[in-house]
């Protein structure tokens, strides 16, 4: 196993589904044993991004938002600070189709990059990338100018594009899809 930790974000407020949506099933399983199986099989450590008491029953290290609710970067900002690693993968609990081809094709190409991130259909996927520690300060300036998108740091941080598409064997169209509402269960 590389030295590179799991950070699976659950924290978010779930809106759109109106219940804890890392609980929710998909496809008989809860949406937050997807990552959990995946980063299992490549990382020391899983930290779960979030404030709630409802995923007790999964024995990893439960980090809040240190900085507030302010989405998925505030999470990631306390993660990386609660990381044992330099290197972090990042998973949102709603991407159940992320495959851990996936994810080691993201570890091979890092080589010195502090952020890889997937690029497909035209779309950067800050949910499911690879973060290094040294973003720390960088996303500490961010916060200080309001600033709370992810994608923010690619034109700042030494950033590594990864591009998805159908030439490679773990290609799948649905492979970032999410899980944000009941009606997305059913699709």
């Amino acid at each position: 196993m590389n030295s590179i930790s799991g950070i699976i974000l659950a924290g978010g407020e779930s809106k759109r589904m109106g219940i804890e949506k890392s609980l929710v099933n998909y496809n008989e399983k809860k949406l937050i044993e997807y990552p959990i199986e995946l980063l299992k099989k490549c990382c020391n450590e899983i930290i779960i991004s979030s404030e709630t008491d409802k995923l007790s029953e999964y024995n990893f290290r439960k980090v809040a938002d240190e900085k507030g609710k302010f989405g998925p970067l505030s999470g990631i900002y306390s993660c990386l600070k609660a990381s044992k690693t330099e290197r972090n993968i990042i998973i949102s609990c709603d991407m159940p189709l992320v495959s851990s081809e996936l994810i080691n094709y993201l570890i091979q190409i890092q080589s010195d990059a502090e952020l890889v991130m997937p690029f497909y259909n035209s779309l950067y996927e800050p949910l499911c990338a690879i973060y290094n520690k040294s973003l720390i300060p960088i996303i500490e300036d961010l916060f200080e100018q309001n600033d709370f998108s992810p994608l923010r740091l690619i034109p700042i941080s030494n950033f590594r594009k990864a591009e998805i598409n159908e030439s490679q064997s773990f290609f799948n169209k649905q492979l970032f899809k999410n899980i944000n509402s009941l009606e997305d269960l059913t699709k």
